[in-house]
């Protein structure tokens, strides 16, 4: 059976977003390693990818209870997907909503998270 037909990844990467939003860093942790049970990755596009149990760790201290996601759209195709997310930071000067498209795929084991943000030109 192929790792795409024993993990409902639509389902998974909805899930990320919603325990990220509830603060379920535990849970998250748990998700991650259930998608990816030999490893993960995560990449900031343009930028070398990082192990992702430290770019967790990272992304949470930087943006943990202060950024809320809303997944606008997730398109999953077999061990592959991708999601437009509003990321709606909390900012002294109020809600900023800053747009990323993530995506996702899980091969032999392991997961590969890619994250496209507008880079400052």
């Amino acid at each position: 059976m192929s790792e795409a037909a024993t993990l409902d990844l639509e389902q998974a990467i909805r899930d990320n977003y919603r325990l990220w939003n509830e603060g379920k860093r535990e849970e998250l942790d748990r998700l991650f390693a259930a998608m990816g049970p030999d490893g993960f990755t995560i990449e900031y596009v343009g930028a070398p990818a990082i192990d992702g149990p430290t770019a967790m760790a990272d992304m949470w201290t930087q943006y943990g209870g202060q950024c809320i996601t809303e997944p606008v759209e997730v398109i999953v195709n077999g061990s592959e997907g991708a999601a437009y997310v509003a990321n709606r930071l909390q900012t002294p000067d109020g809600v900023v909503t800053l747009p990323s498209l993530e995506t996702y795929k899980v091969e032999e084991g392991r997961l590969t998270i890619r994250y496209f943000h507008r880079a400052a030109h």
